[in-house]
């Protein structure tokens, strides 16, 4: 563990259920987590957040549809997913959002699909992405290069 880990310690804490209303295995984390099957979990399906604002992904390695998940319990999916019309009854990777240093935020918009196409790097905020040359309405793939 090295020096940065070890400040975040107590910063930030996750328990994670593998089935819902928390039931079944269960464990803590304060640090991420790439792949929750490589901790003899099948999935997680309800999640108390203790400490930090943390980020929860459908696949492992942080892949897939991404879930803010601030201070509370989640005891089903609907309870991290809300209105949003995309729903995962399950989560296999987790991280901590830590706080970052927005002068160095960059990241990158794809026109298409799996970081494809035409693409745009940002560095600061843009209230309108069609006014800046963005064509579409939608950005098929981000990849957040640094920052938050």
């Amino acid at each position: 563990m090295n020096t940065q880990q070890m400040e975040q310690m107590g910063k930030f804490k996750i328990t994670v259920w593998e089935e819902e209303n928390f039931q079944g295995k269960r464990c803590e984390f304060m640090l991420e987590c790439q792949n929750i099957m490589e901790r003899g979990f099948n999935k997680i399906r309800s999640i108390k957040v203790e400490n930090g604002p943390w980020v929860g992904y459908e696949y492992p390695e942080f892949q897939g549809q991404q879930f803010i998940l601030e201070k509370g319990d989640y005891p089903r999916y609907e309870a991290w997913s809300g209105n949003s019309s995309y729903r995962t009854e399950h989560l296999l990777s987790f991280r901590p959002i830590k706080c970052a240093n927005h002068s160095d935020s960059k990241v990158t918009l794809y026109e298409c699909e799996d970081f494809q196409g035409r693409k745009f790097e940002l560095c600061d905020d843009y209230p309108s992405l069609q006014a800046m040359g963005w064509c579409s309405k939608e950005v098929p793939s981000i990849k957040v290069n640094s920052g938050a």
